[in-house]
Order: structure tokens, then sequence, then C-alpha cells
């Protein structure tokens, strides 16, 4: 094959390889966010639950105190029973002495529901204040992670951008334009193997004429219909070994699109 044929092919390998790394930085902040989120739930959930465990502290005492207010108010009561001079009056005084216990025993079953909610939101709280600190393990987990595939890509395109400098100083300067051309029309991707008589890109089936002269790769030739540079599948493999991937790296797939 051509030696121009292969470095089309190994540059159109680090094109898409480039693409797929700066893709991956293009995302970080959205990854960053999404690593983020279920630290920023915990905290909401937690803040929401201290602030009913405020509400509730607040009631307790409201309700403590109203219930403190009531028995002395019995106690009162029963300190006027000595003054009463008659049967009447005592028997209405003992009737408001009832109503006041009475009383009594609504806000101490006032007291004792509160207390309850207080303990249950108390374990609440507990609950996620443990959600919380394995939410911040893990969210510090996957930013070391991601700080790391940001570095490893970073280094890897300082890589790739020097081997394409120096491949495509060695394309004849119009078939890089071409070349170019293609990939800025074609989203990314301007050579393109010949599969099963079809050209991959399109997906257009080729004439047998064409799919022949491909194979013998004597000459640059393109699909009739995108315009893509072909060649015979297989032959690529050598070029696409000359690419160097940084270890560590998730983007390991070539991008493809017609």
């Amino acid at each position: 094959m051509d030696t121009q044929y292969r470095l089309l092919i190994t540059l159109q390998t680090i094109d898409q390889r480039i693409f797929k790394l700066r893709e991956q930085q293009r995302q970080a902040p959205e990854r960053m966010t999404a690593i983020e989120a279920p630290v920023l739930k915990a905290r909401k959930q937690l803040q929401a639950a201290q602030e009913t465990g405020q509400a509730l502290a607040k009631q307790k005492r409201s309700s403590e105190q109203e219930l403190g207010s009531q028995e002395e108010h019995i106690r009162k009561l029963r300190g006027r029973m000595s003054e009463l001079k008659t049967n009447k009056e005592y028997q209405a005084h003992l009737f408001e002495i009832d109503l006041a216990k009475k009383k009594k025993d609504e806000l101490e079953e006032a007291v004792l529901m509160v207390m309850e909610n207080v303990e249950r939101n108390e374990q609440v709280i507990k609950q996620y204040e443990s959600a919380l600190q394995e939410a911040e393990r893990v969210c510090e987990q996957e930013k070391a992670r991601l700080a790391l595939q940001t570095a490893t890509a970073e280094q890897e395109l300082a890589a790739l951008e020097k081997e394409r400098e120096e491949i495509t100083r060695q394309l004849d300067p119009e078939l890089l334009a071409r070349y170019d051309k293609i990939k800025t029309m074609r989203k990314g991707v301007a050579v393109t193997p010949v599969r099963d008589g079809a050209c991959t890109g399109c997906r257009i089936q080729l004439p047998p004429q064409l799919v022949a002269e491909v194979k013998r790769g004597d000459a640059l030739l393109s699909c009739s219909y995108c315009h893509r540079i072909l060649y015979w599948e297989g032959v690529s493999e050598d070029a696409q070994n000359t690419v160097a991937v940084a270890p560590g790296s998730d983007v390991l797939s070539d991008a493809g699109s017609t």
C-alpha cells in the first residue's frame, strides 16, 4: 500500500483518539457535578432533619412550659380550697380542678408525643450523618479517579498532537487539505474501510470494480456518495498499532460516524 495511504489511516486513528479525549475533557465538569450530587443531596437531607430537630426542640420546650403552668394553676386552685365557705362553692371548685387536671393530662400526652418525635428525628439525623460520611468518602474517591483520568488524558493528548504533527509533515499538502475538508464535512471521519463491498462510512454498496481497485491499494479512491477516502479493511491494523495509548485512560474505542 502507498505510504501516503498508510499515513492517512494512521492520521485518522489519531484524530479519532484526539476527539475522544477532548470529548472526555469537555464532559469532565458534568462528571464532577454528577460525582458531587450525592453529597449535596445527603447534606440537604441532614440539614432538613436538623431543622426539624430544632423545631421539635422548640415545640418540646413550649409544651413543657405550658404543662408547668398548668400544674402551677392546679396547685393554686387546691390552695384556695380552704377559703371556700359553702358546699356549692366547694363543688364548683372541685369541678374546676377536675377540668384543670384533664387539661394537664392532655398536655402531658402532648409532651410525650413530642419527646417520641424528638427521639425518632435524632435517629434520622444519625442515619443521614452516616449517609453523608459515606457519600463524601465515595465522592473523594471518584474525584481522585477523575483527576487521574484528566491528567492521563492530557499527557496522551500531548503525545498524540506531537505524533499528528509529525505525520502531517510527511503528508502531501493537497492530500492533507483534502483529508481535513472531508473530515470537517463528515463528522470527523475522512478515511473509512470497505467491508462486504460497501463503504462503511455511508453504508452504500460500491461498484465491484471500485472495490477491486481499493483492495489493490494502488491509488487513493473515494466513495462517490459520501466522498470519504476508501481503504481495504484489514490493512489499517499496522497503522493503528502505531498510535500510542497512555495507560489508565478510559476512552479506548475509535470514533465512527456516517
